[in-house]
């Protein structure tokens, strides 16, 4: 057994752009598109099938028609057909929703023949009256109907997203086609009839069944089903025309006596009955009231060029309940989708959601991975360029090294011949008459050798006084003297080591 309570919408529909209704009947396959985020709703796409005249299994019928179309697999409703579910209205005296949930779970076992494991079953509340009852309508399905619809839409890669009641399409698009027919804020005011008293019924004749609706202060609260309808009424039409009457009236004779204080004020047919030839003509007078055709299309805004809807296919079927739902998915209120497809759902969710999980911290690591990667791939291209620019720069240094070596022999040079020069004229100019050299070598580390002859000894010592008192040389030593004799004239043989400031640019006259 299923149970299912009033539903709001579904939080994606919201953010959907378009939605597929699908409709697998007893003879018929529907399929139509609807754009509910535009203001009014606009219908996009749209094809219908004769099951007999598909050639091939639904399921692969159903991936053609996807693929031809170009459909969105994600979110569909799977519409079931009016005659194949049970609705009862039935009163509780309670206004506490817990209460009426477990009084709908008693109730709906006698309901149907079937047990609770074999049905599916949904509800929501149609009125709640001052003295304190709740009226609810109750719409109970065989599992294995809905199941088995829901199976071929997933075998063809179709995801499910909700199963409702055409009744509810219908109603959809009663409020879209007739706005101020059926809205308590916009409909004809009748003198004699108090507003909330005011019940408009539409019926809709489709293939081989049609539906009996009732809407009263802008809500679903009744809705009724027979096996009569267009195949009967377009072939065998003098046939079926009375019966088809009768099934009217007997309809209107039940609604009333559940709502004794209802009002019928109106009567609309849609679907195929604006092509059953004299319908309102033969009807009116059994009724009792004007009968309106509605044309499927009326006031329904549809995609430029989209023409099935003039299809000869149209004369048979009812689009309507399709375009209701396509259009206010989020107004659908009954779910008859079954914890199988439920759970199975939850868990493909999971899957999917695990597996986002998964490619997402794949995601991140290969990023990671690839953010490490082009980190040190920069830095070691940043590394090798160094060392490339450390390789050019070493051979431009050495270069320059070489050349500041052969700048400095250069200079170095450059002293040495001016130090020398200053040396020799410090020299001159502290040396006596009475000294002359026979040798001066100026030596590295500014070392000065001085070898020669005096007259006397007494002049060599005096001009190592002169030496010691100069200020451009230093540690004047006499490393030699000797006296020699020369034919007969006598002279002394000396040899001064001393050294000269290295800095020192004396130029005295």
């Amino acid at each position: 057994m299923e149970r299912k309570l009033k539903t709001g919408a579904s939080p994606g529909w919201g953010f959907k752009k378009t939605v597929v209704i699908v409709e697998i009947g007893n003879d018929w396959l529907k399929v139509v598109e609807g754009s509910p985020s535009d203001k009014e709703g606009l219908v996009t796409k749209a094809c219908f099938k004769k099951l007999i005249e598909i050639k091939e299994p639904v399921t692969d019928a159903l991936v053609r028609i996807f693929k031809e179309l170009k459909l969105n697999k994600q979110g569909v409703i799977a519409c079931i057909p009016r005659h194949l579910v049970t609705v009862r209205i039935l009163e509780f005296p309670s206004t506490n929703p817990k209460d009426i949930r477990d009084m709908v779970s008693l109730q709906v076992g006698k309901q149907t023949p079937y047990s609770k494991e074999e049905i599916i079953y949904a509800y929501k509340t149609v009125s709640v009256a001052k003295e304190g009852y709740t009226k609810v309508m109750l719409v109970i399905a065989r599992r294995n109907l809905v199941n088995a619809r829901v199976e071929v839409l997933q075998k063809a890669g179709i995801e499910v997203e909700k199963v409702a009641m055409s009744s509810e399409g219908l109603f959809l698009w009663a409020g879209l086609a007739h706005r101020s027919e059926v809205s308590p804020a916009k409909s004809p005011v009748y003198d004699e009839v108090k507003g909330e008293d005011q019940a408009v019924v539409l019926v809709d004749i489709d293939s081989n069944y049609s539906d009996f609706v009732v809407i009263r202060n802008g809500k679903l609260v009744h809705t009724r089903n027979f096996l009569i309808g267009a195949n009967y009424l377009l072939n065998e039409g003098e046939k079926w025309k009375e019966k088809f009457a009768d099934e009217i009236v007997h309809s209107v004779g039940l609604y009333q006596n559940e709502e004794r204080d209802a009002k019928i004020v109106r009567m609309f047919f849609s679907g195929a009955a604006k092509f059953v030839a004299d319908l309102n003509a033969f009807l009116c007078p059994k009724i009792g009231l004007t009968i309106e055709m509605a044309d499927s299309t009326s006031n329904i805004s549809l995609r430029k060029g989209l023409r099935v809807f003039q299809g000869e296919e149209c004369k048979f079927i009812s689009p309507c309940p399709l375009i209701g739902m396509s259009l206010r998915p989020e107004d659908l209120e009954l779910d008859l989708t079954s914890s199988e497809v439920r759970i199975k759902k939850q868990i493909e969710g999971g899957r999917r959601r695990m597996t986002l999980t998964g490619v997402l911290a794949l995601s991140i690591v290969m990023m990671m991975s690839i953010s490490f990667f082009i980190i040190y791939y920069n830095k070691n291209s940043y590394l090798i360029e160094l060392k490339r620019a450390m390789a050019r720069n070493a051979q431009d240094a050495q270069e320059v090294e070489r050349m500041r070596m052969s700048i400095d022999l250069v200079k170095e040079r450059l002293d040495a011949r001016k130090r020398s020069i200053n040396t020799l004229h410090e020299i001159m100019r502290l040396t006596p008459k009475e000294i002359y050299f026979t040798n001066i070598n100026i030596e590295e580390k500014n070392n000065v050798v001085l070898q020669g002859r005096a007259a006397a000894m007494s002049d060599v010592f005096k001009y190592v006084t002169i030496l010691e008192n100069s200020s451009y040389f230093e540690n004047v030593k006499t490393t030699y003297t000797t006296t020699k004799k020369d034919k007969d004239a006598e002279y002394a043989k000396f040899e001064i080591v001393c050294m000269h400031e290295q800095d020192t640019e004396e130029a005295a006259p």
